[in-house]
């Protein structure tokens, strides 16, 4: 007879199972006088194992259920646990996060069985809207990820930590500066998404580390956005945060260290490469040189460094790689009636800038962060529950007093000729044309810092009134959320000097600029203040094979920004789910919501959505496939809206509050013989009392399919979404009117795409476990209507045309003569000659100008994809990302020399037109300033920049649990990762998501150790 311990222990008549409430005593603990109660077994009716994970580590908690009869037990401490069964039983082992098995007894004790961990833990419901949704009943279009795929990425950003990995969501980053959340931008279905966090909207704290979160997920359709009517037209990201589970004390330490390395970016040429061109283009505008012969000589042979300098300023002022460290820690766990989780978090990212020791202070461009999150749970009693969720963050940015992004683009564009890094005697170096020294404006221009400072509290509380009506619950909660900045700068100016030898030898100085103290400013850069508040009444039941669920809501948001006036939104809603059999599903949804922002008498609307599902899986017709798990038909269809338009902020005066009418200080006048001025005011741009939130119906249809016990599934989502009343300004408008016109809903815009993503896990002889996932999005967007001049030509008109795109004039090659250029059309004050642009004119006319001008980007829709894949065994585990854009065309110009002849030129010069490259030249012929005729917006310009990138690769390893256990650790994993490795594109000259060469987008590598307690 085998014996068990626990404190407490209740056997549920019937069911025959023990309750979540079962609290099992530490490993090998032994009975304490009457604290426990004991239960035994029979030997002859009794089977015995052990449950252990993937690495040999025991699974307390697991539910052991005999396939045949109503038999129940839940797994100690050890993993052990014993049931009533019998040989050639199947035994069913079920534990959240895992895999369930099923397991046939050959012997009568002591066997081990084996669970794999799901890619996806919570594969069997999603987060929406108010609770959760069974994946086998929802017809809602979502797409969720989970923790353990978000770790994988290195970012300071979450947005930077999806890309690749939902089918929908399109990222983009424009820049790596550590901290700086607006260089990541998400797209959801080419639309900006609101954010929100554990239920509370608009939030935008996306600096959230992956261990605090439980799950993303991507409400898309009109169905699953519909109660939020009016900010629910493109669509939602939700976070949902981790909460504690009942059992013992779980203690999560993770510690990582690395660095980071600067992906691909533009590469100035060599001193004398400038130079030599610099005459060549002088030539080509027939003006003398600018270097003699022995310049070009002395730049060659790098035989004058001070007079001839040829400096490589990333290599002056830019660190090879930074260093960055990450340490967090969390701790959960708790009883039924208090469960708490609690997360720690330090983040320290260095910049790529130099640093010097005579400073007292730091100027590179770093990034410290500390988080706290706290998320507790209590039953108050048994039918009241409250839940208190907490967050904090405190982050600094340190950048040089001249700041990061202007030093890296002075880095960019500023020849490695202009002058020397110092002079003989130490002085910055410098010149007129050159008064800012890069190196002096990295150490030597003191130091700015941003302070970040968010506080978030959400107060819930839950009451369970099925003692009223079976099924009925209430919620009711309460968040407030607030946002500081303060940027403190602390700069100074540092004069530079231009050395000159004197025709008998004397060295001589001449000063630009001043050398100043360091200056002291600070103010509140950005203040933000969130309050939200809502009640919910819902009911959920089953009734044989009818399920049903239904809510409805009331919410207060109110927000101010900056200075701006509050902006509430006030509204109610409701959803009706029901479902027969999980084979047959309806669901209807509706907001009815407004906002202050707008007229009082056009203030709220409704917005109702519904959708149906069918999974023909169930029909008693697909019985006898029984490697079909689904096959679910699902579509939906609503009308939703947006407050927030994306062609305009709500900023303050004349931009918000537009059906007000405004006016402005004008023009001075001059009145009497003493001439007073006297300021004037005039009319501002005229209001628009009707003005309204853009709306748009969207449809969707999608389809489900789960085979092989669910080991493959793939999903497929078509969607047509009709924006409309899209706020923009007219373009059949006159300036005789003598003010702006005003904005006003007439626009119309239509989104439509296909998305895919499909999902394949399987564990080989319990020891093998790997998976693959994949998602691919079409999306194009049309501007059906846009209000235009008349065009008197075809190729001029934009509407009907594809959203995003380029317009300008169609190149046909270079010029192979001046002759060829004289007779050809010409720009209006353009003199062409052999080696410049060739435009099509379009209109025969014989001139080009702007009835030339069309369309210059291929209409094609934008492709996202991602594979991500991995495996383990053995206590190794290997995890790859691929991520990648196609079909995306972009304007890569970088002119030679700048707009004023002071600035560099790159590689992709040197393959300039000349006489004797006219056949394989792939620029034009070179100009100082940048020649009118070459520098026009021209297909010529238009570069493809589709990309395929290695986005994450990690190597781990856990030890094995019967080394780890002895000195009570539950398990330890050590792990080495990359993110950004490898990228292919036809990009040659920079990061192909970097086209404006701002600071680096960075590549990672670390190494790090999780320990778990």
């Amino acid at each position: 007879m085998r014996k068990f311990h626990v404190r407490k222990l209740l056997l549920l008549p019937g069911a025959g199972f023990l309750l979540a409430g079962l609290w099992a005593l530490p490993a090998r603990a032994k009975p304490a006088g009457n604290l426990e109660t004991y239960f035994y077994l029979h030997a002859a009716d009794e089977v015995k194992g052990t449950v252990v994970d993937a690495f040999g580590k025991p699974l307390p908690l697991v539910e052991i259920r005999v396939k045949s009869s109503s038999a129940t037990a839940v797994t100690n401490t050890d993993g052990e646990f014993s049931i009533k069964a019998q040989k050639g039983d199947v035994l069913i082992l079920s534990l959240k996060d895992f895999n369930s098995t099923e397991f046939t007894v050959r012997d009568a004790d002591n066997f081990t069985v084996r669970l794999s961990h799901k890619f996806r833990p919570n594969d069997s419901t999603y987060q929406i809207l108010y609770g959760t949704q069974k994946r086998s009943t929802n017809i809602q279009s979502i797409s969720e990820v989970y923790t353990q795929e978000l770790n994988k990425t290195y970012s300071t950003n979450l947005y930077g930590m999806l890309t690749g990995r939902m089918a929908g969501l399109a990222i983009s980053q424009q820049g790596g500066l550590p901290g700086f959340i607006d260089e990541n931008t998400a797209s959801l279905r080419d639309r900006a998404p609101m954010v929100m966090i554990d239920g509370s909207p608009g939030r935008n704290v996306l600096s959230i580390n992956p261990e605090q979160i439980e799950s993303v997920t991507l409400l898309k359709d009109a169905l699953s956005t519909a109660m939020y009517g009016m900010r629910a037209a493109n669509g939602i990201l939700m976070i949902t945060t981790r909460k504690g589970d009942a059992g013992p004390q779980r203690i999560d330490f993770t510690a990582t260290a690395g660095v980071t390395q600067p992906t691909k970016s533009y590469t100035p040429t060599s001193a004398y490469d400038f130079a030599r061109l610099y005459n060549e283009a002088l030539a080509n505008e027939n003006k003398p040189a600018a270097y003699s012969d022995a310049d070009l000589e002395a730049y060659r042979t790098h035989s004058d460094p001070y007079g001839h300098p040829d400096v490589d300023w990333r290599d002056e002022v830019l660190r090879k790689n930074a260093l960055f460290q990450r340490y967090n820690l969390n701790v959960s766990g708790g009883r039924e009636n208090a469960r708490y989780f609690v997360s720690l978090d330090y983040t320290n990212q260095n910049g790529l800038y130099k640093t010097e020791s005579f400073n007292k202070y730091n100027t590179n461009a770093d990034v410290k962060r500390y988080q706290v999150r706290s998320n507790i749970d209590v039953k108050v009693n048994r039918s009241i529950s409250a839940s208190l969720n907490i967050m904090g963050r405190i982050q600094t940015n340190n950048e040089p007093g001249a700041l990061g992004l202007g030093i890296m683009r002075s880095i960019l564009t500023t020849p490695r000729n202009a002058y020397p890094v110092k002079n003989p005697d130490g002085s910055l170096g410098g010149n007129g044309s050159y008064s800012q020294n890069i190196y002096g404006e990295t150490v030597m221009s003191g130091y700015t810092n941003l302070y970040t400072r968010d506080l978030n509290a959400d107060l819930n509380l839950r009451g369970d009134l099925s003692d009223l009506v079976k099924g009925l619950w209430a919620k009711g909660t309460a968040s407030f959320y607030t946002n500081f900045t303060e940027l403190i700068v602390r700069s100074k100016d540092n004069a530079v000097y231009s050395m000159r030898v004197e025709p008998g030898g004397d060295t001589t100085y001449q000063k630009f600029g001043e050398s100043t103290d360091m200056s002291n400013s600070t103010g509140s850069n950005t203040t933000e203040r969130f309050l939200f508040t809502e009640a919910q009444l819902g009911y959920t039941r089953q009734f044989g094979k009818h399920g049903v669920n239904a809510i409805l809501t009331g919410n207060n948001d109110t927000r101010t920004l900056g200075s701006q006036l509050p902006q509430t939104f006030i509204g109610v809603g409701g959803r009706f789910q029901y479902n027969f059999d999980e084979r047959y599903m309806a669901e209807v949804a509706v907001g009815y919501n407004g906002t202050n922002r707008y007229h009082p008498d056009r203030r709220y609307d409704w917005f109702p959505a519904f959708g149906l599902g069918w999974n023909i899986a169930k029909e008693d017709f697909m019985q006898s496939a029984s490697w079909l798990s689904a096959l679910k038909l699902r579509a939906s269809y609503g009308k939703v809206g947006n407050s927030f338009n994306s062609n305009r902020t709500f900023g303050t005066g004349e931009s918000y509050f537009i059906y007000n009418q405004y006016y402005v200080t004008g023009t001075s006048y001059s009145f009497g013989t003493t001439h007073t001025s006297l300021t004037g005011v005039r009319e501002g741009a005229l209001n628009n009392e009707f003005v309204t939130w853009e709306k748009a119906k969207k449809a969707n249809i999608g389809l489900d399919i789960a085979i092989l016990k669910n080991k493959l599934s793939f999903t497929a989502d078509y969607y047509n979404n009709k924006f409309y009343d899209v706020l923009m300004t007219r373009g059949s408008n006159t300036a005789l009117l003598g003010v702006a016109y005003p904005q006003e809903n007439i626009g119309v815009t239509r989104y439509t795409g296909v998305e895919f993503t499909a999902n394949y896990q399987n564990t080989i002889n319990n020891k093998l476990n790997y998976w693959v996932n994949a998602n691919l999005s079409f999306n194009k967007g049309v501007s059906e209507f846009i209000d235009e001049p008349n065009k008197p030509y075809s190729w001029l008109i934009r509407t009907g045309r594809y959203t995003g795109m380029s317009y300008g004039y169609l190149s046909d090659g270079l010029f192979k003569t001046d002759e060829e250029a004289q007779k050809a059309a010409q720009l209006p004050g353009a003199v062409p000659r052999a080696g410049d642009i060739k435009y099509k004119d379009l209109n025969d006319d014989g001139v080009i100008n702007a009835f030339d001008e069309t369309l210059i980007t291929p209409e094609k829709p934008d492709i996202y994809y991602g594979l991500n894949m991995g495996l383990s065994c053995h206590g190794i585990d290997l995890a790859v990302l691929f991520q990648g854009v196609a079909n995306r065309y972009s304007n890569v110009r970088m002119v030679e020399f700048g707009e004023e002849g002071k600035n560099t030129i790159y590689a992709h010069h040197l393959n300039r037109w000349t006489p004797q490259t006219a056949e394989t030249a792939t620029y034009p012929r070179l100009t100082i300033g940048g020649s009118f005729n070459n520098t026009q917006n021209s297909d010529y310009w238009i570069q493809n920049t589709s990309y395929l990138r290695l986005k994450n690769i990690e190597l781990g390893y856990t030890l094995p649990y019967a080394l780890t256990h002895r000195i009570r650790i539950a398990s330890t994993r050590i792990f080495v990762n990359g993110t950004n490795l490898l990228t292919f594109t036809k990009v040659k000259d920079t990061d192909p998501e970097n086209l404006a060469g701002n600071y680096p987008i960075l590549k990672v590598l670390y190494a790090g150790i999780n320990i778990k307690f």
